[in-house]
């Protein structure tokens, strides 16, 4: 009787857990999310641009790809209607403005930037460091906030200007 009353109160603590780590994780894609969304604002998009959808690739995240497109039914940037696009893979993508590459599939950085050299388009990674390998921003964990390194070199050389605000708010690394 003990052991089974033990057991049951092991799997509601182990469910609540689960619950937590579930909540967490939509609540990181909510934030991450609304991150994105303020780095379309800070971006200088080529003028030609203007009258065309603010498209966004996002490669290995559901979570994220909800949150976005939670954002694209209020949301513009500077008039552009923001698109959702979902890959499972970095070759072959659509033109896109702004790229997310998810924590599960950030082996492929190298190939990303390698894929869209020459195209204006944001590169934004899941996982931190990733500016040294081409990104133009990168998620980090600073304790339980969330931050991000951000490359004015990486941006620029994509074809892009990024605001003076928006490199304030991050750590730059170049």
């Amino acid at each position: 009787m003990m052991r089974k009353t033990l057991l049951i109160k092991l799997f509601v603590m182990v469910g609540f857990v689960l619950t937590l780590t579930i909540a967490a994780k939509a609540q990181m894609a909510q934030f991450q999310a609304l991150y994105i969304y303020n780095f379309a604002k800070n971006i200088a998009w080529p003028a030609e641009d203007s009258q065309k959808d603010l498209v966004v690739t996002v490669i290995g995240d559901n979570d994220l790809i909800s949150e976005l497109n939670k954002l694209a039914q209020t949301k513009k940037i500077a008039n552009r209607k923001l698109v959702v696009k979902e890959s499972a893979v970095v070759n072959g993508l659509a033109k896109s403005d702004i790229i997310y590459l998810g924590e599960s599939k950030s082996a492929q950085i190298a190939t990303l930037v390698a894929n869209q050299k020459g195209n204006r388009t944001l590169i934004v990674s899941g996982k931190q460091g990733h500016c040294a390998s081409g990104a133009g921003v990168s998620f980090v964990m600073n304790g339980a906030k969330l931050g991000f390194e951000i490359s004015s070199n990486n941006i620029s050389s994509g074809g892009l200007q990024v605001s003076q605000k928006l490199l304030n708010l991050g750590t730059e690394v170049n």
